[in-house]
């Protein structure tokens, strides 16, 4: 939930700017950096329900539904969407090189998140116990997150 300042200016008292300034934040609390162009075009009309929105998430544009300011000023923000963590990326890669390799590997990938979409890509890097390491691809390979590894 994300509180929001109301201007009186704007129709039914919403203050649109601020609603969609805010909805990084209420979208993902951990990596509202990453949502970016927000556009809640039909939040200044008439009516009481929520209205469809748009964000930009890791390059992808996606549908989002936000509500508008209850009486405390507060918006929720919910999308069909699914986003993959880069931390879940590494964690299942590890697992899958040290099964595969007989070797423990740390693994890390970046950036932080995706959209869950075929051809959506994380960079890794694993590194062995003895501090050599190799660039991996993860790259998704349907709407569900799974993915392969490709040399990288």
């Amino acid at each position: 939930m994300v509180a929001t300042a109301c201007g009186a200016s704007e129709p039914a008292g919403i203050d649109v700017e601020a609603v969609e300034h805010a909805v990084p934040l209420a979208l993902l609390p951990s990596h509202p950096e990453l949502v970016g162009d927000v556009a809640c075009p039909l939040l200044a009309s008439p009516g009481l329900g929520p209205v469809p929105c748009t964000a930009t998430i890791s390059g992808l544009s996606v549908p989002l539904i936000v509500s508008r300011p209850d009486t405390d000023g507060r918006v929720h923000v919910e999308s069909p969407v699914e986003l993959v963590m880069a931390g879940e990326v590494a964690s299942e890669a590890e697992e899958r090189l040290d099964s595969d390799l007989g070797v423990d590997n740390a693994v890390v990938c970046e950036p932080a998140l995706r959209v869950s979409r075929a051809g959506q890509e994380f960079a890794c890097t694993a590194t062995e116990p003895n501090g050599r390491t190799h660039s991996l691809t993860a790259v998704l390979v349907d709407a569900a997150g799974s993915f392969r590894l490709n040399p990288g």
